[in-house]
């Protein structure tokens, strides 16, 4: 505090004190004249206004004290002066020079300055909770993006901000977002480039600036609006992903406009300028984010499928489980694998996925090796990636021409190729245009490679059983072995003239089985089927593994009625027998075809009877025997 306004303070004080002592002796004064006075009416008004007056300099004393001692003691914790507010303002001198007209304006300025007090939260935009939607680099990005169109609306003043992609091969405008007071912004996401301002800015990449529209062209240069809406200025900045825009195409536009005349200039190129490369940092940075996250995701879906097939599983579950980290990983609408069908000797559809409910292709098809797109993968051993409504060959075969599925959009095949062989392969389309990217293809040929293995240790095991008479897994006999006796013990019925049957028992519910219990509930399983097949036949009947989830036995001179009776009693052992695996517990069930032999039946039409009736069986429910 200057010395002035000190000594002025202190002078203040001090006379404060010099009449709360007088006013305070008076009242004392009055108080010991009632005391003694000898009059009554004096005693009573005395002492009453003694008593008063005291109790009023008490009471100032106390209001006053604790500034006047500070500032007489010079004790002021402050590090500004406390002044009096009783002391006029001519006594104090403006700090720092202040003249009367800015001491004027900063007393307007105090009394219109709103009384709102700030916080730290109020420049901290609170953190979402993370969901699926916001880990997604898009969704950030999206966010962001519209934050960023956000501010630069109110930086411009504008009427309406919006950012568009340029999508150069399919010639469109896509609106990706968007800031507006219009009610009447356009609801087509997609808009074809034409001789509008935006698509101008597209296809050029140069900058533009259009003030002063008038109303009968303001559609014609705005594309973005369904009717009137009076915008009298625009300016447009073009957006590229890298750094030199002389060597890349425009990727994106910055659109603003505004009501007002002559509201742009360029001083707010200079604005957009920036926004422009912010957006196109963003766009690097969750490019590089969206990469990586693709990269961890076809990771941990092969992690998955290494997993999934490093037991020996069987084909149909492998076919299975690619399938399903294929649909997790990239956008589709149906996915196809194609294997060599040994009972058709060709190539055909051994699954088929398909999102929609429209027509496709149905499993068990065979396709056309030599003119169609997937032959052409499994002959070549190549990938084939293409747009379908460019394409004029056949993507399966020629059953298909009425499926739009196979007429719009985009396909991959790849081949499941190991050392140099191809085993079959896996057909991807999504039926909108440039849905896959170069990541989505390798991503699918990557899987394909890490599942490749499982085929051709599956067809190597095929080979080796075919040199084995007994199957490793059951210990039954093989199906090499087992054709071989059918054909021995045909001959022997047919000299004979005995009888003969023959019963093909089947697993139930396999898939079921391996997807609780794992390929180790599935083989436990059976297991137990072959202990019960072996403990209820005779020393000279043959029982033998007739593929991955079948058994065949046959029955030597009997005939197909006592043979189902036979059947029937193994049926219900096998459904009330129990099968553990790893502590865990499961009933099974089969399902039974019994086939009687004809004099002078060759064994292949034997087993195709068998196998028809057994196919019956497993349509009408499974867990039955049936009888040809």
């Amino acid at each position: 505090m200057p010395d002035n306004q000190q000594e002025i303070a202190r002078f203040h004080t001090m006379k404060d004190f010099m009449e709360e002592g007088i006013l305070a002796g008076v009242g004392v004064l009055l108080v010991f004249l009632g005391v003694f006075s000898k009059v009554p009416l004096t005693n009573i008004v005395a002492v009453g206004i003694g008593a008063f007056l005291f109790y009023v300099t008490v009471e100032l004393y106390r209001e006053k004290n604790p500034k006047r001692r500070d500032l007489v003691e010079g004790n002021d914790d402050d590090d500004s002066p406390t002044v009096d507010p009783k002391l006029p303002e001519e006594y104090f001198e403006p700090k720092e020079r202040e003249t009367d007209q800015f001491i004027e304006h900063r007393e307007i300025y105090k009394s219109e300055r709103p009384e709102h007090k700030f916080q730290a939260s109020d420049f901290v935009e609170e953190r979402p909770k993370p969901t699926m939607s916001t880990m997604e680099p898009q969704s950030e990005f999206n966010n962001l993006l519209i934050k960023v169109l956000t501010a630069l609306k109110d930086v411009c003043f504008a009427h309406t901000v919006a950012f568009f992609w340029v999508n150069h091969e399919s010639k469109q405008l896509v609106l990706e977002a968007k800031i507006t007071d219009s009610g009447s912004f356009t609801t087509d996401r997609k808009v074809m480039l034409s001789e509008d301002v935006v698509s101008s800015i597209g296809l050029t990449g140069e900058p533009k600036i259009v003030n002063n529209i008038l109303a009968e062209t303001e559609q014609n240069i705005l594309c973005y609006y369904k009717s009137l809406q009076d915008v009298k200025s625009f300016i447009g900045v073009p957006v590229f992903y890298a750094s030199d825009a002389a060597k890349s195409k425009t990727i994106g536009v910055i659109a603003v406009d505004s009501k007002a005349e002559d509201a742009y200039g360029d001083e707010t190129f200079s604005v957009l300028s920036h926004f422009s490369k912010l957006i196109s940092a963003l766009l690097i940075s969750y490019t590089e984010k969206y990469d990586l996250f693709a990269d961890v995701k076809l990771v941990e879906a092969d992690w998955k499928l290494k997993r999934k097939i490093s037991n020996k599983p069987s084909i149909p579950f492998v076919v299975n489980g690619l399938t399903e980290e294929l649909e997790n990983i990239i956008s589709w609408d149906s996915v196809v694998v194609v294997l060599f069908d040994e009972a058709q000797r060709g190539w055909s559809l051994a699954s088929v996925r398909v999102r929609s409910s429209e027509k496709f292709v149905s499993p068990k098809q065979l396709i056309d090796f030599e003119n169609s797109i997937v032959g052409k993968a499994i002959r070549t051993n190549t990938v084939q990636s293409m747009h379908l409504a460019e394409n004029s060959q056949v993507v399966f075969n020629a059953g298909e021409n009425s499926f739009d599925l196979l007429k719009h959009g985009e396909l991959i095949v790849a081949p499941f190729s190991s050392d140099g062989k191809c085993y079959g392969a896996v057909v991807v389309t999504n039926k909108k245009p440039n849905a896959f990217s170069k990541k989505d293809v390798f991503a699918v040929e990557y899987l394909a490679s890490t599942v490749a293995p499982a085929f051709e240790t599956a067809e190597l095991g095929s080979i080796l059983n075919e040199h084995l008479a007994v199957d490793e897994q059951t210990g039954t006999w093989s199906k090499k072995f087992f054709l071989r006796r059918l054909s021995e013990e045909l001959q022997r019925a047919n000299d004979r003239g005995e009888d003969l049957t023959m019963v093909l028992v089947t697993l139930s519910n396999v898939s079921d089985i391996e997807q609780r219990y794992g390929v180790e509930g599935k083989d436990a399983a059976l297991v137990n089927v072959a202990n019960h097949l072996r403990a209820n036949v005779r020393p000279y009947d043959v029982v033998a593994r007739f593929d991955a989830v079948s058994f065949a036995i046959v029955l030597a001179d009997t005939i197909a009625s006592d043979a189902y009776l036979w059947a029937e009693k193994l049926r219900t052992s096998i459904a009330s027998s129990i099968v553990t695996v790893e502590r865990r517990s499961f009933s099974i069930s089969v399902t039974i075809g019994v086939s009687g032999a004809a004099a002078k039946m060759t064994p292949d039409d034997l087993i195709k009877n068998t196998s028809l009736v057994l196919d019956q069986a497993k349509k009408a429910g499974g867990n039955i025997v049936r009888v040809f």
